[in-house]
């Protein structure tokens, strides 16, 4: 069979709708997480706190995170040292689940070598 302008706007339009919805999920999804942050014991400027008392140096980045249907706040330090440090935080008592450090992947390799 072949195709036709018909069969062409019929799959245009199912694959728009498609990735609406899709962007429409991802929305929702980052309104839930702010919407629990929000309810959370700990918030983000306390596990920021509690992270650079662990780890001192430099906050990279934060984001609240289920974990298993654990609430916690990933943190990443870059330490005094240069290292980079990966926290999770309970959201909830305020304790330290994990202090790992942080491996250089290969897209982390290459955005080092384009800035040179």
């Amino acid at each position: 069979m072949k195709p036709t302008k018909k069969h062409l706007a019929t799959v245009l339009i199912t694959a728009g709708l498609a990735g609406a919805a899709f962007a429409s999920q991802a929305k929702d999804a980052q309104l839930n997480d702010a919407v629990a942050a929000s309810g959370a014991n700990l918030t983000l400027n306390g596990a920021l706190t509690l992270a650079l008392q662990e780890v001192p140096g430099t906050a990279v980045s934060a984001k609240f995170e289920d974990r298993n249907g654990h609430a916690v706040w990933a943190v990443e330090i870059l330490a005094s040292n240069q290292e980079v440090r990966n926290l999770l935080i309970d959201s909830t008592t305020g304790n330290v689940l994990q202090n790992s450090t942080d491996r250089i992947d290969r897209k982390d390799r290459d955005n080092v070598d384009q800035d040179d």
